[in-house]
């Protein structure tokens, strides 16, 4: 957040920072000082060199959160940058006209308090910036030897005191507030009971990945759960016991599938898993037959033991759709199928020999290991 923060406002500064150079150079062209050609063409050439780099990746995705090394090259570049601009009032100051006082003023004036704007996000980089630049300007100022010199050398200092005073407060506060933001933005998205992903945080990431799925058409296993006589569990034993159910059940869950697969608790005793970057089909059906074979486990329920088995229904992504509500349909119609004979899973197929009909296929898993395997049954 405080990288992207500068890094937005990144080609807007680079820019400016090329038409104060050319204000320098044209209004100190009376010096002829070779030096201000050197100077002129670092700043254009760097700050060109950042605008079309910034320009190269202003589609990438950048993290939310700043690393170490970014901050570290924000800070290094706010005191290049400085230092650069700190050697105009240093050096030709006390050498200028009037006039020519003006511009460089004008142009130390602009330089802090839009440093401590564009950089306010990360202190460090804003200090490693206008520092330099207030040191050397007050130096010059202090250097005319006038009593008048050393008010204005010492109003510069203090009046940027107090700018870096107010940018570190903002910064405070811009920082508690997307702290705060984002505990807000995972507590909106988790489900309390079972400290599983909500409805709200499974839609955003199977969209997320239906996205992507048109540039990378990787295919997506979405399992669609529901508990086995959950209700009648739930109106024999209390709410207590059914909470105590929803809880164990979200921890199978989350021991027999693994740490890529994102499950979540949809509402109620209804559950979701999607599994990601799977070798076969195959492994996606055993990985449905071991869940069923967990939840005939029985519950430890209030000093009980609680029999409560669990339906799945299963969607192949892009087979099912490229639609959050389509695929989460689709899935449920298998589920639906599943909970006809309870404690199996159903694949939802399409059916090409039926003009586009949709055929559910429900496959019985054994209880026990058998030798010979059973037919699947066709709904």
């Amino acid at each position: 957040m405080q990288i992207n923060a500068i890094a937005n406002n990144s080609p807007v500064v680079m820019l400016a920072a090329i038409f104060n150079a050319l204000v320098v150079r044209i209004g100190l062209d009376r010096l002829a000082d070779p030096f201000l050609n050197v100077w002129t063409a670092v700043i254009i050439g760097t700050s060109a060199w950042f605008f079309l780099w910034r320009l190269r990746r202003r589609h990438r995705v950048r993290p939310a959160s700043a690393s170490s090394r970014g901050i570290r090259l924000a800070i290094m570049r706010g005191l290049f940058f400085g230092i650069v601009w700190a050697a105009i009032p240093f050096l030709y100051f006390g050498k200028a006209s009037p006039d020519e006082q003006l511009i460089i003023t004008c142009i130390v004036v602009g330089m802090i308090f839009g440093g401590a704007f564009t950089l306010a996000a990360v202190p460090a980089a804003m200090l490693a910036f206008i520092v330099p630049i207030v040191v050397g300007s007050a130096t010059a100022i202090a250097s005319l030897g006038h009593a008048t010199s050393f008010l204005l050398a010492g109003l510069l200092v203090v009046y940027t005191a107090v700018l870096l005073t107010t940018g570190a407060r903002f910064a405070s506060q811009l920082g508690a507030r997307v702290v705060n933001h984002v505990i807000d933005e995972e507590a909106a998205r988790m489900d309390f009971l079972t400290g599983l992903p909500n409805r709200l945080a499974f839609k955003a990431h199977l969209s997320d990945r239906l996205t992507e799925q048109q540039a990378d058409p990787a295919r997506l296993a979405l399992f669609y759960f529901d508990l086995d006589h959950f209700k009648t569990i739930n109106d024999r034993m209390g709410h207590e016991a059914g909470d105590v159910i929803l809880v164990q059940a979200a921890k199978r869950l989350r021991e027999i599938t693994r740490q890529t697969d994102f499950v979540a608790r949809l509402g109620g005793d209804e559950f979701v898993l999607l599994v990601e970057s799977f070798p076969s089909d195959d492994m996606v059906l055993h990985l449905a037959e071991r869940i069923n074979e967990s939840f005939r486990e029985p519950f430890a329920v209030l000093g009980e033991n609680v029999s409560s088995t669990i339906s799945i229904g299963i969607a192949f992504l892009p087979e099912a759709g490229t639609d959050f509500d389509l695929v989460l349909r689709r899935a449920d119609a298998a589920l639906y199928a599943a909970k006809r004979d309870r404690s199996c899973y159903a694949v939802w197929q399409k059916d090409l020999t039926s003009a586009g009909e949709d055929r559910i296929m429900v496959t019985r898993e054994l209880s026990t290991h058998i030798a010979t395997s059973r037919p699947q049954s066709q709904h």
